[in-house]
């Protein structure tokens, strides 16, 4: 969890019994264990630590909420990450978070709960998390926190599914054993001069490079997502970035990369590289960074 537990006071113990709904269960539900496998007892942990944290500061209405996931995954049936039509989100933040669970849905349906329960189950309850505090917009350092909390979970949970080099198997006849796949390259990461989505000759040079590294790794998705420091107007910034994946995404096609193969996602001054107050410039922060899948 991203925050830690305030000590529930006595008044809030009673509030929860008098409040009537799903939360006056949680200890019950706390104390089960899931019957499905390692994703589904650390994911029930994540909305448990939730509801509990949520009835310790008498939001019942949220706490009722982690409190009935907890047990849809003590019944058998774990709920996926939050849909964004669930929440009454601040308009400016919407475009990120569908981003985020995009990208969390993309790696559970590709095997990461399997490849690394804790940190799928971490990501997902941090995606919700980010959800409701997103949606009170009160206290902007537990928002913070949350979207920080996803990405480290993200971050560890794409890097436990990076496909592994496997050793050829022993050959059961005299045919050569088929090579494994080439791993998938390393993500490229195109930078931009302050105010501008113009490719310098030097960047343009590692698009020419990442089209061939796409080809050599049998790749089959190039995904684009663009980035701008914090410096200007959010909605400009949020524009800024789509003209730099766009620009990217024009100059891998003009390199040979089909268009079919490209996903493009543009976050504006969101999810930054290097973590920087507001109006600030910040090189590493603009840029578009370029990854494969198959």
């Amino acid at each position: 969890m991203i925050k830690h537990l305030k000590s529930t006071t006595a008044l809030a113990v009673v509030g929860l019994f008098l409040a009537g709904c799903a939360v006056s269960s949680l200890p019950e539900i706390k104390a089960g264990s899931p019957s499905g496998g390692a994703f589904d007892t650390a994911l029930h942990k994540e909305y448990v630590a939730l509801a509990e944290l949520e009835a310790s500061e008498f939001d019942w209405a949220d706490a009722d909420v982690f409190t009935n996931r907890a047990r849809a995954v003590l019944d058998g049936n774990p709920p996926l990450p939050e849909e964004i039509s669930a929440r009454d989100l601040p308009g400016d933040s919407v475009r990120t978070l569908t981003a985020a669970r995009e990208r969390l849905m993309a790696a559970l349906d590709a095997g990461g709960r399997e490849a690394s329960p804790e940190h799928a189950a971490g990501a997902q309850g941090a995606f919700d998390c980010w959800m409701q505090e997103q949606e009170e917009n009160i206290q902007p350092e537990d928002i913070e926190a949350c979207q920080k909390d996803f990405i480290f979970h993200m971050e560890r949970l794409e890097a436990a599914m990076t496909p592994k080099a496997e050793a050829p198997p022993a050959p059961a006849a005299p045919k050569a054993p088929l090579p494994p796949p080439p791993p998938l390259p390393q993500p490229v990461i195109i930078y931009f001069d302050f105010d501008s989505a113009e490719i310098s000759v030097a960047e343009a040079q590692k698009i020419a490079g990442a089209v061939s590294s796409f080809s050599a790794a049998e790749a089959r998705v190039a995904r684009l997502v663009g980035h701008t420091d914090t410096r200007g107007d959010a909605d400009y910034n949020n524009a800024l970035s789509e003209r730099r994946v766009d620009a990217v995404a024009a100059a891998l096609r003009a390199a040979g990369l089909s268009a079919g193969a490209i996903r493009t996602t543009a976050v504006g001054e969101d999810l930054p590289a290097v973590q920087t107050g507001d109006n600030v410039k910040e090189a590493n922060n603009r840029r578009v960074v370029i990854s494969f899948g198959r």
